[in-house]
């Protein structure tokens, strides 16, 4: 697959800068000066790519989503812009000096309309931001995603963290993404919708349906070269979970329905794992967590728009 080829290409141009001695005697980290974008282009796999995707994110009871007229799930469009990304990040990685690894912080999906198996697809990534934190650089990029007759279907928002190394104790042990500026969910009357067991391979199974090859989310030994004990699951995973729970179990099966998905991730989710999705109310806002089992604290939180 030429797609997959080329994110692994640049998932491993970033994984060896990563392993590269930390600079010294300089600025440990420095924000990309110039916006940049990345376009792409080509076409909604077959339904047994899908298909692929959905058992990887717990999405096979959906009917609107089964066969070759089937419309494709509402966050599959971050698999596009997980690719362009990761174009974008190898354009800029020449200015982060201290690379140590990425880190999903929140993103926000919004279906606009559906696409379906054999659409062609363009696909854009912008950088519209990047700032200097304590642990790394920030980066904030908008997708936006049309079909073949040039209709806009999806766009969004997502904001990584570009963790640094040899430094302020950023790569070492876990530590969840930094809480200021993301969206939270307030405390509210929740009710459990959903609950999942995540196995230890849920990583490679969905980086193979998806084709980001992060080495944090695939084995103990490769997530451990970024501080990681265990491998954690990619946020766009739990986010397509959320996505498919709440259209299960609280959309009457629609996906139309769902106009709107923002989530930050507050912890990372150690493979494997045993975590529920709980909805609730707060002030008129739907909002949701992905939280442990038995107590602790989230490992997501966000809200949702629907009809």
């Amino acid at each position: 697959m030429r797609e997959g080829a080329e994110s692994l290409l640049a998932m491993a141009r970033l994984a060896v800068r990563g392993l590269r001695p930390p600079k010294t005697g300089g600025a440990a980290r420095s924000a990309p000066r110039r916006r940049i974008a990345v376009e792409r282009r080509g076409t909604v796999p077959p339904p047994e790519r899908i298909d692929a995707y959905l058992r990887a994110t717990d999405g096979t009871r959906i009917a609107a989503f089964q066969g070759p007229e089937g419309r494709v799930p509402p966050v599959y469009s971050a698999t596009w812009e997980t690719r362009a990304a990761l174009s974008l990040l190898t354009q800029v990685a020449d200015s982060l000096p201290s690379f140590g690894g990425v880190i999903h912080l929140e993103s926000e999906t919004i279906p606009l309309r559906p696409f379906h198996p054999g659409d062609r697809v363009r696909s854009r990534v912008e950088l519209e931001r990047a700032e200097e934190t304590p642990r790394g650089v920030r980066l904030q990029v908008a997708s936006r995603h049309w079909n073949g007759a040039d209709q806009l279907c999806s766009e969004g928002s997502a904001v990584y963290l570009v963790r640094s190394r040899g430094g302020d104790g950023a790569s070492r042990g876990v530590r969840g993404p930094d809480r200021e500026g993301t969206p939270g969910a307030p405390e509210a009357s929740w009710e459990e919708v959903a609950r999942w067991e995540v196995g230890g391979g849920a990583g490679r199974r969905y980086a193979r349906a998806s084709g980001d090859y992060n080495p944090i989310h695939l084995w103990g030994w490769t997530a451990r070269v970024f501080g990681y004990r265990r491998p954690i699951l990619h946020g766009y995973c739990i986010e397509a979970m959320v996505a498919h729970a709440l259209i299960e179990h609280r959309l009457r099966g629609d996906p139309a329905a769902l106009r709107r998905l923002r989530i930050a991730f507050r912890a990372p989710l150690l493979l494997p794992a045993r975590v529920r999705l709980l909805v609730g109310d707060a002030g008129g806002r739907r909002v949701f967590r992905v939280a442990p089992d038995v107590g602790g604290k989230p490992f997501a939180e966000g809200d949702f728009t629907a009809e």
